[in-house]
Formats: structure tokens, sequence, C-alpha cells
């Protein structure tokens, strides 16, 4: 665990507290302590707000909290994770980036949200569920999170969003990819800035058709998790139809190390491309391994990010797949992004390569920044008010005009498609380049995965 708070010694809770003195106890304590709608100027109280969730937010500050995987096969997206979600408190609080970009429509000015400073808590996740678990209920019930992000993988992401409706506190995924995070799953305290796998396969079906033809067999790797399998059925959906054939598939523990165990059996069926449904290490193994026993197959990896393709080195050559975004996507606001994240994080590491960030870092640093521009619209904290603010919201991320939708609270947004560098062309952190525009795989509220998500919106 890493925080960044004022310190002091040992507190009780705001929930604990609330939870002894119940809503009619607030009122005798109004007068100790700064708290948001508690008290208002001269002798005359404002009336107290009804608790909801960790609401009201009392004192100077405001406490975020970020439950992403430090540790485990999924760290090197984490990593980069916290380093945005990092980054957008310190502009809340300071200004720059975003914060003062003339092309970021925001009301945020960069000295924190409603009068207050905000802080952050720091959980790793560890890649797995039951950690995330752990840290995301010290987060809400220990630290007072107002507040929670993170997810680098699909399952914690559901641990996350099954707490933040337990808890009644916005939850804004970062890396969770899973349809139903925004599909069958969905709740009305979570929201998702990353693209699904049902639009992932979207954006990369007719990519993958124009690239290899109409008559291709293929196999899918796949991770043996929820993620993994939904990934693999919507790539077999999406090609379906196409002339694609899919010939052979095989699930895969998350952590695997050796990928050479699956040669024998690769080598006995006859294909043209590889689909690697996998992320994070579990990625870039399976690409060193199989691509050097396997050099004339094509190779696709759905979702991949910086960090993999610079750990998979020259095996990601080639490699067709989606990213959350690319810092060669030249926009305004990409280039705003791209600068502040160099500042911060250029100087200290001594890497050109370190300073360049990832599509993890980016889309953590959208979604604090949205949270936070969410409530100062709404002049509260208060979720329900601030989930309000959020839904059917349009704004710009470096990638065009998206929505925030309240049927599902999935984001509407283009798909950058890439393809992998060889290593001869990697240079200064660049390591894939993107293919054309970034695909508009935008889909109504009746259909996809909306189709299974009753939420309606919060006014319906």
């Amino acid at each position: 665990m890493d925080t960044r708070t004022n310190g002091g010694g040992p507190s009780i809770s705001r929930r604990s507290l609330l939870r002894s003195v119940g809503a009619a106890g607030l009122t005798g304590l109004a007068g100790c302590g700064s708290s948001e709608g508690m008290t208002g100027g001269g002798d005359t109280p404002e009336p107290t707000p009804t608790p909801v969730g960790n609401y009201p937010v009392s004192g100077d500050t405001a406490t975020f909290g970020f439950n992403i995987a430090g540790s485990g096969p999924y760290s090197t997206s984490g990593q980069q994770e916290r380093r945005g979600l990092e980054l957008a408190v310190k502009h809340i609080n300071e200004g720059g980036g975003w914060v003062s970009a003339d092309a970021y429509d925001s009301p945020l000015s960069g000295d924190g949200l409603l009068g207050k400073s905000v802080e952050y808590v720091v959980e790793d996740t560890q890649s797995s569920s039951d950690a995330a678990r752990t840290g995301a209920e010290k987060l809400l019930n220990s630290d007072d999170a107002i507040m929670l992000a993170g997810g680098t993988s699909s399952g914690t992401g559901h641990v996350h969003q099954e707490l933040a409706a337990e808890h009644q506190v916005v939850y804004m995924g970062t890396m969770s990819h899973e349809d139903a995070l925004t599909g069958a799953d969905c709740n009305r305290y979570s929201f998702r800035e990353l693209f699904n796998t049902h639009m992932t396969a979207r954006a990369l079906a007719p990519v993958l058709v124009e690239e290899y033809g109409e008559d291709v067999d293929y196999v899918q790797f796949f991770s043996k998790n929820d993620w993994g399998t939904a990934l693999r059925d919507e790539m077999d959906g999406a090609l379906e139809g196409t002339g694609w054939s899919p010939v052979w598939n095989r699930g895969a523990q998350v952590g695997t190390r050796d990928y050479s165990q699956y040669i024998d059996d690769l080598e006995q069926v006859d294909h043209d491309v590889v689909i690697l449904s996998l992320r994070g290490l579990d990625a870039a193994n399976a690409l060193r391994e199989l691509r050097e026993a396997f050099p004339e197959t094509a190779f696709v990896l759905p979702l991949y990010s910086l960090e993999v393709a610079q750990t998979a080195g020259d095996a990601i050559g080639g490699v067709l797949g989606t990213v959350a975004w690319s810092a060669s996507i030249d926009t305004p606001l990409s280039a705003a992004f791209r600068e502040a994240f160099r500042n911060e994080y250029g100087s200290t590491t001594g890497s050109s390569k370190s300073a360049v960030p990832s599509g993890p870092a980016h889309v953590a640093y959208t979604q604090v920044l949205q949270y936070a521009s969410a409530v100062e619209r709404a002049g509260t904290f208060n979720p329900n008010e601030v989930i309000s603010q959020l839904e059917d919201h349009e704004y710009d991320a470096g990638l065009g005009t998206q929505t925030l939708r309240a049927c599902d609270h999935q984001a509407m947004r283009p798909v950058p498609v890439v393809r992998g560098r060889p290593e001869v062309q990697q240079s200064y952190g660049v390591y894939y380049s993107p293919l054309g525009d970034p695909r508009d795989v935008r889909y109504a509220c009746d259909s996809g995965p909306a189709a299974n998500c009753g939420l309606g919106g919060s006014n319906q």
C-alpha cells in the first residue's frame, strides 16, 4: 500500500463514525470541522446532507482510491495506470496538462475540487481478484475514498464494480475490458473509458480480412478466465462469415510462462494466423516463444499496449491489434498529455523510452479527470449528482468527440488499430504504428453488450 496523505495519528473512519451516530447525529457534529454542505456562513447552518456512501466529505481534503496491479502478470500495465492516475491528481491540485489546456472543455481550475485538495491512496491488486477485494474494501471502509479507480484486469474490475455498488461510490474502470462490465453486469456506480471486447473485435476483424484475405484458417490461444473466453467468442463472432475458419483453440492459465508446451499440438494443425487473446506478460511470453517456433505464421494480439510490445521486443514486429491510445496520435490533447507525462516522469528515469506514455496511462488519466470534472459541474461530491453529470457527457480525450453513455456507462469512442514495428524500427519508445484513423465501432443501446444492460440512465 502507498498513500499520499497529510499523515497524523490513528483515527476512526468517517464511515464508521456515520454508522455510530446516524444521520441525525451529524447536525451536532457540524461545527467540529469543515464538511461539504454542512455549515454555511454566519450562525445559520446549512441543511445537513443525507449520507450516501462516503459522502459528505469532511475536512479540507478529498481522498481518491486507486487499486491497481503493482505486481503479478498485469503489473506492467498497472504501473502505467498508476502514473496516469497520479498525474491527474497533480493537475487537479496544481494545474497543468489538460486542466490548463484550452482544448479540454472542463470546469477544473487547478486548485483542487470544491475548495478541497485531493489526496490519493494506492493499493496493489497483485493481479488477483482476491487481493483486489481486500485492497478495495480498505480504500472504501478505512480510507473513506470518495471515488474508486483501477482494475488492470477484468477480474479485478468486476470486484471493484460489485463493491462500488455495495458502498455507493463511483467507480471508474481503467483497463477492465470484458463486455459484461458495461453489459450484463453493469451497475449505476461504474463507468468505463476503455472500449470493450465487442468493440475490439469489430474494429479488428475488417482489418484482418483486408490484410490476410478471406480464405484463412486461424487458431486462438485465450486466457482461462471470463475475459479470455469472452474475447475468444467475440473474435469468432466478428470473423464469422468473412471466410475465416477457426480450426483450433487452447486456453492457458493466467501467469503461464512456458508456451513451448503448446508447440507440438500447434504443429499438428494447418493454420495461417494465430490470435492471442492474452494480456500482459502472458501475451509477451507467448509472442516470443510461438513466433520463434512459427516464423512464417501471422500473429494477432487483439488488445495490447506499449508495455507488452516493449517486453516482446522483435516478436511484436508485424503483429496487428488494438491499443487504448497511441502516443503517435496527433491531436492537441494527445500532444498535451505526452508533454505533461514526459515532464513528470522523463527527468527522473534517465530513459527516453520510460517517458513515453501508454494507453493504460492515458485511460487512467482521462477517467480521473472525467470524475473530477463531473464533481465540479455537479457542485458536490454526492455520487447521485456526480453520476448524473457523467451520464451522456460528451468530451474529447485526444481521440475526437466521445460520449460516456447513460444506457450502459460505456464510452462510445474510436478504437486505434496498430501494427507492431520490428526491433530495428523501434526507437524512442515507439513500438507500433497506427493503421489509419481509429475505427468508429459505436453500437446502439439496444444492441451488442448494451442490450444486456438494464441501466437506462439515472433519470429513468
